[in-house]
């Protein structure tokens, strides 16, 4: 159901910059928060609907991209990490 609401800017500019953080959208973050505070369950698969995130490498110039192997490796690495938590070993 679409609805409109006026929210004071300072809270709109948070929860816009939180919902980036986060990977997902406002209108996820607000139903989220609403189904919280109401003691609703939130949707299962709100996790699973998560934007894509793309690494960003350094470029010498524009339209190029110089990658290694060992860039790629880290990219994965810190991924798992921040996904995961840290391996216990």
């Amino acid at each position: 159901m679409r609805t409109s609401t006026d929210l004071p800017d300072d809270l709109l500019r948070r929860a816009k910059i939180t919902a980036v953080e986060r990977g997902t959208t406002l209108r996820e973050l607000v139903e989220l928060a609403l189904s919280s505070e109401l003691g609703l369950r939130a949707r299962a698969d709100h996790d699973e609907r998560r934007r894509a995130e793309f690494p960003v490498f350094p470029s010498l110039a524009p339209e190029t991209m110089d990658v290694s192997a060992r860039d790629l490796r880290e990219f994965e690495t810190d991924e798992d990490v921040r996904r995961h938590g840290p391996i216990d070993r």
